[in-house]
Formats: structure tokens, sequence, C-alpha cells
């Protein structure tokens, strides 16, 4: 384990030095294809990158070019900036994004929340105290994750705030996520939060292990959306393209839920883990965006984060929108997913729909 982990954070460090090695698609670019520069962190889980190696985006008019990794800047500012054309990341992050005039638009759903695929996992080291019924144990010690105000932060903290455990007491200590496990090793850590594919790499080590609860225990199926936003300018430049990108998202979104192992172990190669040992997540069924999945961030950052003056104000249809989903019967969000149960295989609409968050000429009304 902690080869591997270390082996990982070099990747990870050499990445951050020279984003060029991401960006093998730049050359031999195929004339008539519209290209998306997207931003790409070598270990954390991508559609994009199962969707390649699905063989999706091979004979698409639409194709990805990998840049990055992401920097600290967040992704919905490089989209504002023009320095990428689509991302995806924590739905607080669009919030603020929007709070601070960025032009872009949420065009496509991402992970869910199941009980035997979490969005989260958090682990102890085995024989801990710390358990899901004695979260009390908490206080006093440390707490690892990634980012603050991220899904891993506000989570964890509302899930310990609402079980009696005093936050002022608990030391969350910032780490990247390949470092997490190692310092619970060493005891430097007694609790840490990890997405898939890392959830799958610890559980397969029970005798130094232990998950303690999943994030599905806090927010149930809802699973702290991810969207994939996209730059309005690349939008309004490429709206066919944008909608194709949408119906191959969905694609695979679909094919993973249907294949978890398949998936999974594809998941373990585009990140380097092994392959055997990994997990990935369950997404929202025909890629359709919906309103209930979305309002939470506003709720989670209110009761745990520091939400940006007039965030109050917007709402999950100031971001995003099913217009240029082939799977929608309108631009509309769905309400929640309970009405998204069905897979579709057969295109809904014949284009694009129009929306106020994009000008696209041509769109249907």
């Amino acid at each position: 384990m902690r080869r591997l982990l270390r082996k990982m954070a070099v990747v990870s460090a050499l990445l951050v030095a020279a984003p060029a090695l991401l960006a093998g698609c730049t050359l031999g670019k195929e004339e008539g294809v519209v290209y998306f520069r997207f931003a790409n962190s070598p270990t954390a889980l991508s559609l994009v990158r199962i969707a390649d190696e699905l063989g999706y985006w091979d004979n698409a008019k639409v194709k990805p070019e990998y840049v990055g990794p992401a920097t600290a800047v967040p992704a919905v500012q490089l989209l504002d900036q023009g320095s990428i054309d689509i991302a995806t990341g924590m739905f607080n992050n669009d919030i603020d994004g929007k709070v601070k005039g960025f032009k872009f638009t949420a065009i496509a759903s991402s992970m869910l929340d199941l009980p035997n695929e979490p969005h989260m996992a958090y682990f102890t080291r085995a024989g801990s105290p710390i358990t899901k019924t004695n979260l009390k144990a908490l206080e006093g010690r440390t707490v690892g994750l990634n980012g603050s105000n991220s899904c891993t932060d506000l989570l964890i903290k509302r899930y310990l705030k609402n079980n009696g455990v005093d936050l002022g007491k608990v030391n969350f200590l910032e780490l990247k996520p390949e470092l997490i496990a190692p310092a619970i090793e060493r005891g430097e850590v007694d609790l840490g939060v990890f997405h898939p594919p890392l959830v799958g790499v610890l559980l397969s080590k029970p005798a130094e292990f232990t998950q303690a609860f999943t994030s599905f225990d806090d927010w149930g199926p809802l699973g702290g959306q991810a969207p994939y936003v996209a730059s309005n300018a690349w939008l309004q430049k490429n709206p066919d393209a944008a909608r194709e990108f949408v119906g191959i998202i969905a694609k695979t979104a679909n094919w993973a839920n249907a294949h978890p192992r398949e998936s999974a172990e594809i998941a373990g190669k585009t990140t380097g883990y092994p392959v055997e040992q990994t997990t990935n997540w369950h997404y929202a069924p025909n890629a359709l965006l919906d309103k209930a999945s979305l309002q939470l961030w506003w709720d989670l950052v209110a009761e745990v984060g520091k939400p940006l003056p007039g965030s109050e104000n917007l709402k999950p249809e100031d971001i995003a929108t099913n217009a240029f989903n082939p799977y929608a019967k309108s631009a509309d969000l769905l309400e929640t997913q309970d009405h998204n149960t069905t897979i579709l295989t057969e295109e809904q609409n014949a284009g694009i729909f129009d929306t106020h968050l994009v000008d696209i000429a041509k769109a249907e009304k």
C-alpha cells in the first residue's frame, strides 16, 4: 500500500510540474472534429476517460483533448478564462462561480450514491474505537481530507455535527488523497475521507483499514452531484458538439451502471491503481440533471460551509440545463432522480432546446 501510494504521489507531482504530458490528443487532430479541452486529473475518475476506453469517442464528431491536471484555480474560473472547455467538479464550486459572474453552464449529470457504490467512504485504522455508533471518539483526533469547502470537507462535518460531535474539538487536516491512507497507518490521521477508486483499494486490506461509514449514511441516494460544466463560449460556438458530448456521457454512465465490475476495472486502469481492487461510482442514468441533487449543495454549504453573499438568490435552474441532452424531453431540470429510472436507448428530441443560460442560434423553442 505504501509503495503504491508513494508511486502515485510521484506521478501526480510530475504531472503537476509538466501538464503537457497529458495533452497527447493534441497531435494529429482530425478534420471536421470539434475538440474540447478537458481538465484531467491523473488519479480521478472520469466518464470522459471511461468513454475513451470503450471507444465511444472514436467515430464521434467531438473528442477530448486532455489538459492539466487541474490547478488550484477553480475549474469554473478556467472555463470563464477560456483555458479549458469542459470540466467536472462539485456543485458548490459552480454556485460560487455563478456568484462571481463566470460564464459557464452545467450540461450533464455525474454520480449518485448507493450503499455499495458510495460517492465517498470513511476509513479508520483496523481496530480503531471510531465507529458509526461511536463518532464522539473523534473528538480530540484528526480527520484527513483533500480540500476545504469540498465534498470531502462539507459532508463529513455535517454528518459529525448531526451526530453530536463538537467540530471545534476535531482537527481537519488537508492532504492529497494518496497520502491519507499512509497517514492513517502511521497514526497521524484517525479517520480518512476517500473517493473511488481508492475506496476499493482500502476495502481490499481489512487487516489494515476498516470502513466506518459512507456518504450514503448522510445524504442517501442524492450523491452530491459533480455535473459536467462547459464554458458558454464553447457551447455557443459548438452546440451540436455539446449535444453529442452529453449523449456520449449518458451512454457511458448507463454502461458503467450496468457493468460495475468492468467499469471499476477501467477506473483502475485509467487512474493507475490495481484494477482488481478498485471501485467506481454509480451515475445518474441518461446524464439527466435534476433539481434535488443540486439543491442539496445550498443546504450543505449553509449548514457547515462558507456561502458567498448572493448565493442564496440562485437556484439550480440558474446554473444547469438539460437543453443539450439528446435524452431530454425539454431543457427543464427533472424534479428528482426518482423521475429518471428507465435507461433510454433512443433519443428523445431532434436538437438543442432553447435555454436562458446560453444564447444558441436555431435552438428549439
